[in-house]
């Protein structure tokens, strides 16, 4: 059973779908509450303001502050450029993606100007915190190494029964790797070799759709409009889906019968979880206010399913003809726990000027992958403990009255969870930190109001097309770019 579910991540980190590693668990961890175009315009640096959608999945102690019914939805327009460099070839592609970042519902439950407890509030929102939308493709000549490679690497040492259903005995089964011979034919003795030489042009497009959100369901109060406090409940969902397609053709080795062959492999992820949340606000005066938010961690149920198919095209004696080879169909269920949050948050209001900043802290140390495999999830856990590290993530909002219009502009910065990427491994040798530049408008009216955003962020990571062993990882760069409308009346 180990072998058949993990085996393949083993050997190969990105050619494979059928495993969960700590790099799943860091994956489905960080989080980026889109929100509504007002908090996404200032960078998301809103917990200690309130009085907006997006603070239940924040500092839910800012519903406290709303004075009366409030609704608002918002709707993204994002874009997405991932630029691929692999062995000197550049390649820039493009996806978009439209979506509802957030709605919800703010209903004031009591209101007395002659208790300390001037309101409560109850909240009901749902918002976003990732958006998986990606479409790379790394393509060029390779005379260093093959995917056949990794194919023979994994099965030396294995009889044919027990090779791996979701990677080698494809790779045997369409004739790419065999078992050595004698006169009377196979030996089945776990010794196999390759009917392909390196020196082939490579292709590998990976598409990744999908999100991750929140339903949040919060209570808050005002006491002696100076303290807010807050508790929301949080239920997430996760829906994700990653498709491959590798091909590798024109070998340099013309004496084989194997022309190209390609490898296609989906998966798909859906996951649920809950968290709790509380927070506060302080009002020293009527300028000047500070927050803080504890996020619990959240535990994520998690469903995998995934499949293979390939293929081989053969050309013998002026015939051509093909093998296939598809795989089981694999389901597993595992969990991952996410780590705990701690956000502080400051706001300075002055006459025409408002200026926030919000500092989180985040151990993902402490991330937790759970399955019933143990010698792997041990593994695992002790990659995750020994090699990320806890960050500070910094987000930086303004925002000038120039009633009835406002114009506001943010910036985020959140640091690379890795304490020493050679360790954990060098796919993720090119992963830096994050940075998000945002803009916006907006207009306040007495029952209504309206805001724009837009949001440009950039980092890079590490991807290989196959193995880290036989070829080493190569940058990819991520630039996104949102534009997020919201709409919202008060009654």
């Amino acid at each position: 059973m180990i072998r058949n579910i993990f085996s393949v991540f083993l050997i190969a980190t990105a050619l494979s779908v059928n495993a969960q590693s700590h790099q799943d668990a860091l994956f489905f961890s960080e989080t980026d509450v889109i929100g509504t175009a007002r908090t996404a315009a200032m960078g998301n640096a809103f917990g200690a303001l309130g009085a907006d959608i997006s603070v239940l999945s924040t500092n839910p102690a800012g519903l406290g502050v709303y004075q009366s019914y409030d609704f608002a939805y918002s709707l993204n327009l994002s874009g997405r450029d991932m630029t691929s460099y692999y062995r000197g070839n550049k390649i820039i592609n493009s996806t978009g993606n439209f979506n509802l970042p957030s709605v919800g519902f703010v209903a004031p439950l009591s209101a007395s100007k002659d208790s300390d407890w001037r309101r409560t509030n109850l909240g009901f929102a749902y918002n976003t915190t990732k958006v998986f939308r990606s479409n790379t493709i790394q393509s060029a000549y390779n005379s260093n190494s093959s995917l056949v490679d990794v194919y023979l690497a994994s099965a030396m040492g294995y009889m044919l029964d027990d090779l791996d259903p979701f990677f080698e005995l494809g790779a045997f089964d369409t004739d790419l790797i065999d078992l050595q011979t004698d006169s009377s034919g196979w030996i089945d003795d776990g010794n196999y070799f390759r009917e392909v030489e390196t020196g082939q042009d490579q292709f590998n497009q990976t598409s990744i759709s999908g999100s991750m959100g929140e339903f949040a369901i919060s209570y808050a109060g005002s006491y002696q409009e100076k303290i807010y406090l807050g508790g929301a409940i949080g239920l997430t969902n996760i829906n994700y889906q990653k498709k491959t397609r590798y091909n590798e053709r024109n070998f340099a080795d013309t004496n084989s019968t194997v022309q190209s062959f390609d490898v296609y492999e989906n998966q798909m992820t859906t996951g649920s979880g809950i968290n709790l949340k509380l927070g506060a606000i302080y009002r020293a005066n009527d300028n000047f206010r500070i927050g803080l938010a504890w996020h619990s961690p959240t535990l994520n149920d998690m469903h995998d399913e995934w499949e293979m198919t390939m293929r081989t095209q053969h050309s013998l004696n002026d015939s051509d003809y093909a093998y296939s080879y598809t795989s089981p169909y694999g389901i597993y269920d595992y969990e991952i726990v996410t780590p705990m949050k701690v956000i502080g948050s400051a706001a300075l209001i002055l006459d025409k000027l408002l200026l926030s900043a919000d500092v989180e802290f985040v151990d993902y140390s402490t991330m937790q992958l759970n399955g019933d495999v143990y010698d792997y999830f041990s593994n695992q856990e002790n990659i995750i403990s020994n090699h990320y590290t806890d960050v500070v993530n910094t987000r930086l909002g303004a925002e000038l009255n120039l009633s009835p219009i406002l114009i506001r502009g943010g910036y985020s910065y959140y640091q690379n969870p890795l304490s020493n990427d050679e360790m954990v491994g060098a796919i993720d040798e090119y992963r830096n930190e994050k940075t998000s530049y945002t803009v916006g408008i907006g207009k306040r009216g007495k029952y209504r109001y309206i805001d724009l955003a837009y949001v440009f962020s950039e980092y890079s990571e590490g991807q290989s097309l196959y193995s880290t062993v036989f070829e080493p990882a190569h940058k990819t760069t991520n630039t996104s770019y949102s534009l997020i409308f919201t709409m919202g009346w008060k009654f």
